[in-house]
């Protein structure tokens, strides 16, 4: 991947939610640029404790000096200081080619002017290369910047530019199938060096989708425009517009991701890595997974759903997390009900669930008094191995 080295911009070290360190492509760091973005495929991941040893054996020509010199070799530092069921998050950003950004918004305005059409082939063009840069993984429709999730408006914009300018074609597919779209937004073309699979006969990814290298698709497993799906993924039905799913998380039949294109400020449906979402389960309106998070089959967690937390004595919900309150309904049958809000969040997105999170179905009281269904936390999980027992014995508690 030296090839995509020159195009990095910088590699932001995320803990918690806050950037501790920050790589940059200038000159006395490409070696460490290097190492890190080997470390997670070129795209946003997580570094943990065997990832920190491979680290280090790429950097074992200065690892003495780093020990014997604390503070002189922070990088390196950093991997020295991950231990078992500890991780950080390495968040890669590229640098945006020349003036791709400033065309996206010039021709944003023409579109809403009703004036695209003046400069079609220029339009055209520019289109084309954010759904080019997205395919590659390299443009984003939302990316954490500053270490918060953020949307990055001018590039669904670059996406909205190719409604207007495509015609409704026919596609004929195998066996005579037929469907109809916009001929700026066809299913991609594979080529077989993607290095993920599309299994037929009923999967596939649509134009400015992006999916990581071991990622697998089953029927119908599909990706909408924007949407990136991390390595190592798999996809057995539908990850919506501008879903970013994180690595080696697992999105089961019946599952469905939202999608958000418009409005282009909202922020959309976010999976961290080592997600399971079981059979039939969902997320909408810009819920976000953290790491590590199960949903239990028929679990679907939308921005009007809070998510009862009793191990934390909290609810989490779309205007942040809230205190939660317990009723004893008799022979240690218990439900709960949501309080005032702790700590307030945008509200324009659902809510955030906590990393190693096992969600399943429960019911909470209404305002009206009414019993509602309503996903609750019945343990944290620090490892992947712990998930099948762990998801197993909730359901039957």
């Amino acid at each position: 991947m030296k090839h995509k080295l020159e195009r990095l911009e910088k590699i932001d070290i995320v803990v918690n939610g806050s950037v501790i360190n920050t790589i940059h492509n200038v000159d006395g760091k490409k070696l460490s640029l290097e190492i890190f973005a080997e470390l997670v495929g070129y795209d946003n991941g997580n570094i943990d404790y065997l990832k920190a040893q491979k680290g280090l054996e790429l950097y074992k020509d200065y690892i003495e000096d780093s020990k014997a010199n604390p503070g002189k070799h922070p990088n390196i530092d950093l991997l020295l200081n991950i231990k078992e069921d500890t991780y950080i998050k390495a968040v890669v950003h590229y640098k945006i080619p020349g003036d791709l950004k400033e065309r996206v918004e010039a021709y944003t305005s023409l579109k809403k002017e009703g004036k695209l059409n003046t400069d079609r082939t220029g339009a055209l063009k520019t289109f084309n290369e954010v759904m080019d840069l997205l395919e590659a993984g390299e443009l984003r429709t939302a990316q954490i910047i500053d270490g918060k999730w953020e949307a990055n408006t001018w590039v669904k914009n670059g996406i909205m530019l190719g409604f207007p300018l495509g015609d409704i074609v026919v596609y004929s597919g195998s066996s005579d199938i037929n469907f109809t779209d916009k001929e700026t937004f066809p299913v991609r073309k594979l080529t077989g060096t993607e290095g993920f699979r599309v299994v037929p006969p009923a999967a596939g990814l649509r134009r400015g989708a992006f999916a990581g290298a071991g990622a697998v698709f089953m029927p119908p497993g599909y990706a909408n425009v924007g949407a990136h799906v991390g390595m190592g993924t798999m996809v057995e039905n539908l990850a919506g517009s501008c879903a970013q799913i994180g690595r080696d998380s697992h999105i089961s039949a019946g599952a469905i991701i939202g999608g958000v294109l418009d409005p282009v400020e909202a922020t959309p449906v976010i999976l961290g890595d080592n997600v399971l979402m079981g059979e039939g389960s969902g997320v909408t309106q810009g819920t976000r997974l953290g790491d590590l998070v199960t949903l239990a089959p028929g679990v679907h967690i939308s921005k009007a759903t809070p998510v009862l937390d009793p191990i934390n004595g909290v609810a989490y919900t779309s205007a942040g997390i809230a205190k939660l309150i317990e009723h004893e309904l008799g022979k240690g049958i218990k439900t709960y009900s949501i309080g005032e809000i702790i700590s307030k969040k945008d509200p324009s997105y659902g809510p955030e669930i906590p990393d190693g999170a096992l969600v399943i179905p429960s019911t909470s009281v209404s305002s009206q008094g009414v019993l509602k269904t309503t996903p609750l936390i019945a343990k944290y999980i620090k490892s992947p191995s712990e998930r099948a027992y762990a998801l197993e014995e909730a359901l039957r508690g």
